[in-house]
């Protein structure tokens, strides 16, 4: 299966200074605490989660989208990574299936007990209290061992992603997907706090009636300056649309991303937009680019 640890490192860069405090609260994980999880659980995690967990765990975790590796657990014949922002299901893999296929379902917590410990391992994490957390761990798995008795349990509404964009349904692309959403959402929350110092600059609203040979134009426009974040493009394709959702400056000193419903650009940089930069990409989209919507 493809790894995306290329990809991951790329977009760690465009994580704000200015975040990067509120996430030292948890960490990526190492080598071996994948090691460990994966002898736990009997299973070889896929690259693409193994990668997330290395490299985008703390940025993931603290936004409420990845679960944190000592939670990891069966349910049923399934095994869930994800939380779907704004939704509350768990996005995973089925037992067996080698395609990257994901999974969503709700989570069988009978007696809504499973997020005291998820909340005693948090503030074990928030004090460095080793012991804490191997403590809430063990109560955590030992909980959900329970649950998982043959023929008593098996998670609800169980459906598989298909009908969706390609990267809400395959288990990479929706890895690179949750990452992209997470930066911009921790931008787009804390850039009046920071508006003489803006990394996040947002592009004027799309024209209210456009056309697929509109966004086309700005694709073969910026493409001398810009290009993939993927070197599997397909993996973050918006179906048909003639744009993808993300694309890094020929320098890597930004990325233009594209949202999911397409509304406007964002442009992320590492340090304040250079003149230069700014007035070439809004030359490039045909968009003013501003702090703030």
């Amino acid at each position: 299966m493809y790894a995306i640890e290329k990809e991951l490192k790329m977009l760690r860069q465009f994580i704000s200074p200015k975040h990067m405090e509120s996430l030292k609260k948890w960490k990526c994980y190492s080598e071996n605490e994948i090691s460990a999880a994966e002898k736990r659980l009997h299973v070889k995690l896929p690259f693409p989660i193994r990668d997330i967990y290395q490299h985008m765990a703390d940025l993931l975790v603290t936004s409420g989208y990845l679960r944190p590796l000592e939670l990891l657990h069966w349910e049923g014949n399934y095994l869930g990574f994800f939380l779907a922002p704004g939704e509350g299901d768990i996005i995973g893999i089925k037992k067996g299936n080698s395609f990257g296929d994901l999974y969503a379902w709700e989570e069988n917590d009978s007696k809504d007990t499973a997020w005291e410990y998820e909340d005693e391992l948090v503030t074990a994490y928030e004090e460095g209290n080793e012991d804490g957390k191997r403590k809430a761990a063990a109560a955590y798995q030992k909980y959900w061992k329970k649950l998982n008795i043959p023929l008593l349990h098996s998670p609800l509404n169980i459906h598989k992603l298909e009908h969706e964009p390609r990267f809400n349904h395959i288990l990479d692309g929706y890895g690179l997907f949750l990452v992209i959403h997470a930066i911009e959402e921790w931008e787009e929350m804390t850039w009046m706090e920071h508006t003489d110092e803006p990394t996040c600059l947002f592009s004027d609203f799309f024209p209210a009636r456009y056309s697929k040979e509109y966004f086309q134009n700005i694709a073969d426009r910026i493409k001398d300056d810009f290009v993939s974040l993927s070197d599997h493009p397909e993996l973050i394709k918006l179906q048909d649309f003639p744009l993808l959702m993300a694309y890094v400056h020929k320098d890597q000193e930004a990325l233009l991303v594209l949202g999911q419903e397409p509304v406007c650009f964002k442009l992320l940089t590492k340090t304040v937009a250079g003149r230069e930069l700014l007035e070439k990409v809004q030359e490039q989209t045909g968009l003013a680019f501003h702090v703030g919507f």
